[in-house]
């Protein structure tokens, strides 16, 4: 059967477009993306293929974070590495590095400036996450 589905990004309702940006490509390095509207009021800044939608909302009520889980989760290759980079740029990590036992990741979270909850995962085996963590 024919593939169909190649992608998917999330919409993330921000109060301020402009400081989000920065934010995503400055901090997490997402590429600066084309500006829809006059002035701006939506981008899509990507990361290697994937992308987040950033829709200016002026009425906050629509700026709705979870509270109890995640809103974007990303799955990567290199935590230990990316976690490294984010807080070198002083990233708002909400959950250090840490292994979950439940699902074999090693994750973290990050918080936006709208207060979303980024989470970055990577499938880790268990007995290879404590010799490279002994610390753990």
């Amino acid at each position: 059967m024919k593939k169909m589905l190649h992608g998917s990004a999330p919409v993330l309702f921000v109060a301020d477009l402009m400081r989000s940006l920065d934010f995503y490509c400055d901090v997490l390095g997402f590429n600066r993306p084309y500006l829809w509207g006059d002035p701006p009021s939506f981008a899509m800044p990507d990361r290697e293929g994937y992308i987040l939608m950033l829709s200016l909302q002026n009425d906050p009520e629509k700026i709705r974070p979870k509270k109890d889980i995640w809103d974007v989760y990303f799955w990567v290759n290199d935590a230990k590495s990316l976690y490294e980079s984010f807080c070198e740029k002083v990233a708002k990590i909400t959950q250090e590095r840490i292994y979950k036992e439940l699902y074999n990741n090693l994750e973290f979270i990050v918080e936006d400036s709208d207060g979303y909850t980024l989470a970055f995962g990577q499938g880790v085996d268990e007995e290879a996450y404590y010799k490279d963590n002994p610390a753990n």
